[in-house]
């Protein structure tokens, strides 16, 4: 299953919008008034180090020697894309196994050992003391690298996969992400594909132990060390580590076929008897994380859906009281891989045509009769402005953006200029990244509810054709 789509949180809304939602005074339109934000202050990043360690395995350091501890992370590509196709499940199921035994320790003893480190440690990663450092590597390293899959543990592990994609059928939210999967994807395409009761059942052991063989090998994995450490320091702890450690393996960084995209704009009305809610959402396909478009985007999805005084949250949720939360996203995969756009809320069954009604409408003002304004756009570039620090305010957050960065492959100075790239983003950019990447003709428009309370009403509305997602084409997980 997509993460992208998965992912979605409605509830979620940056710190900056939050904290200058208060006292909404009415506009000539009708919407709430944005108060003004205040200056932005500066984004300071330690400095990326690269460097390689003797099997090839690169090393992002980013040294700040403030507090005494130590964030380590291993980026290993083996995403679930990799998934065989039958076999959905494996990439998940092999990372959940990494800390149930490897060939010289137990899985209490692990956590005995962890206990005694005063931290977690996992397989990708920890966050300890700087004097813990060493030791805490060994044990992650241990884990990464040595493995042993013990048949019970697999056993068990499989039974609770299985039992959680059993309740996620009772999920809403669930279900409306493999809607939006298979419409905007198509079915079957590498992108919607999802672990299901069906083929996580199937898998053995070997399946485990082959993935992990195949792909958690030097060529797919990068770690990230920052905190209280130099680049010397950090390499030469690693090499001893993983030294040994095998090189070979296959390549983990995939891009599958392109997705055609949803095509004309439907309805996809999925049953949900008595369900005193509706999930509305809708989706299309975005452009690739290197779109030099992607900070004019990034201020488009703030001023629609991507903060708490959004157009989009402010009309289902401030003038019509249909919802607690509406919001949009782009969610971005790995470059060259395309991005999602999605968006909605949970509303209200008896509003479900309404809701639908102003999240269409919504879309096509923002490219058309009621484009971002001049304030619209201060406001937006503000919110990601002043959110920006709040990203780097603890060693574990400088860590994982840098992990951003590499995972995406985005150049290691991004966030020198970041700012400044928010700042020299004009109008004219903002408008016409709406009407680039934003058709309401060609996308996707989910309904999980009450067929029988919302259909009629939706039909009236003539939004677009509706297509009843009926037993056989509901998600079997």
């Amino acid at each position: 299953m997509s993460s992208a789509i998965y992912g979605f949180a409605l509830a979620a809304c940056s710190a900056a919008a939050l904290a200058s939602a208060p006292a909404a005074l009415a506009q000539s339109d009708g919407h709430p008034a944005r108060p003004t934000a205040g200056a932005a202050p500066a984004v300071r990043v330690p400095k990326i180090q690269m460097r390689t360690l003797h099997n090839g395995i690169r090393v992002a350091v980013l040294e700040n020697h403030e507090f005494p501890v130590v964030d380590v992370s291993a980026l290993v590509i083996a995403p679930d894309l990799l998934d065989p196709p039958g076999k959905e499940g494996v990439a998940a199921l092999t990372v959940q196994m990494l800390s149930e035994g490897t060939a010289t320790r137990s899985a209490d003893q692990i956590a005995t050992a962890a206990a005694d480190l005063g931290t977690d440690v996992s397989a990708t990663g920890f966050f300890t003391i700087t004097r813990y450092f060493a030791p805490s590597l060994e044990l992650m390293a241990d884990q990464l690298l040595h493995p042993a899959f013990p048949q019970a543990a697999f056993d068990r592990v499989k039974a609770n996969t299985i039992a959680g994609l059993d309740r996620l059928k009772d999920q809403p939210a669930y279900l409306a992400s493999r809607v939006l999967a298979n419409a905007v994807y198509g079915a079957g395409n590498a992108y919607a594909r999802t672990p299901s009761k069906e083929s996580v059942s199937g898998l053995t052991r070997a399946d485990l132990v082959a993935f992990h063989r195949d792909y958690y090998r030097p060529r797919n994995t990068t770690f990230v060390v920052a905190g209280d450490v130099t680049p010397d320091q950090a390499v030469a702890a690693l090499d001893r580590a993983f030294d040994g450690w095998a090189g070979g393996g296959k390549d983990g960084a995939v891009t599958p076929p392109p997705p055609a995209g949803p095509g004309a704009t439907r309805i996809y009305l999925y049953d949900r008897p008595t369900s005193p809610q509706s999930v509305v959402r809708v989706g299309e396909l975005g452009p690739p994380r290197d779109t030099k478009d992607f900070f004019a985007l990034d201020m488009l999805n703030t001023i629609l859906g991507g903060a708490f005084n959004s157009r989009l949250n402010l009309t289902l949720r401030e003038v019509h009281g249909y919802t607690y939360g509406a919001q949009t996203a782009f969610q971005y995969r790995r470059i060259p891989q395309p991005s999602t756009f999605a968006g909605g809320a949970d509303v209200t069954a008896a509003r479900t045509d309404s809701s639908v009604i102003d999240v269409v409408a919504e879309l096509r003002q923002i490219r058309t009769t009621r484009p971002p304004t001049d304030s619209e756009l201060s406001f937006a570039r503000r919110s990601k402005t002043l959110s920006l620090p709040l990203d780097f305010a603890t060693v574990p957050q400088i860590a994982g953006a840098a992990a951003t960065l590499l995972t995406y492959r985005l150049p290691l100075d991004y966030y020198d200029h970041v700012s400044a790239n928010y700042e020299r983003v004009t109008l004219a950019e903002v408008r016409a990244a709406a009407i680039k990447y934003l058709d309401p003709d060609h996308m996707a428009i989910i309904v999980v509810g009450d067929r029988k309370s919302v259909e009629p009403t939706l039909t009236a509305a003539h939004i677009a054709p509706i297509v009843d997602v009926d037993l056989q084409s509901k998600p079997t997980s």
